[in-house]
């Protein structure tokens, strides 16, 4: 019976150990990230984007607001090295946007620099903060 009752004591603290880092995840370090600036209603504004899809949602920096998009009209440009800019432009919006919404702009911004090459984004994202 202690035998039990050791092995459940010993696989919750593991549990609790695995969980503790998955809660306290700081989305500014995953793998594949991009930090933004934005303007929304004239306040300047830095979000994180994790992931690539178009309405990635977008945490913002410092609280646990996080920005929902609804509507995109945004410019990526990658210039390789020695080479010409390649723009691409996403202007992709949802069904029956909820309401209200907010237009945020983005300023023309690097989102990286490497030996082969850099991106760029600008544009404007319309959409909702979290909690409403």
């Amino acid at each position: 019976m202690k035998r039990r009752l050791l092995t459940a004591v010993a696989c919750l603290a593991s549990a609790t150990a695995v969980m503790v880092p998955v809660a306290t995840a700081d989305p500014s370090h995953a793998k594949n990230s991009a930090q933004i600036s934005a303007m929304c209603s004239g306040h300047p504004l830095m979000v994180v984007v994790n992931g690539n899809g178009s309405f990635t949602p977008a945490h913002v920096v410092g609280s646990t607001s996080v920005f929902i998009p609804t509507a995109l009209n945004l410019t990526f440009t990658f210039t390789p090295t020695g080479g010409s800019p390649m723009p691409e432009t996403d202007t992709s919006s949802k069904a029956a946007p909820i309401a209200p919404t907010i237009t945020c702009t983005i300023p023309l911004q690097t989102l990286f620099s490497s030996p082969e090459g850099m991106a760029t984004i600008q544009g404007t994202v319309t959409g909702f903060f979290t909690p409403r």
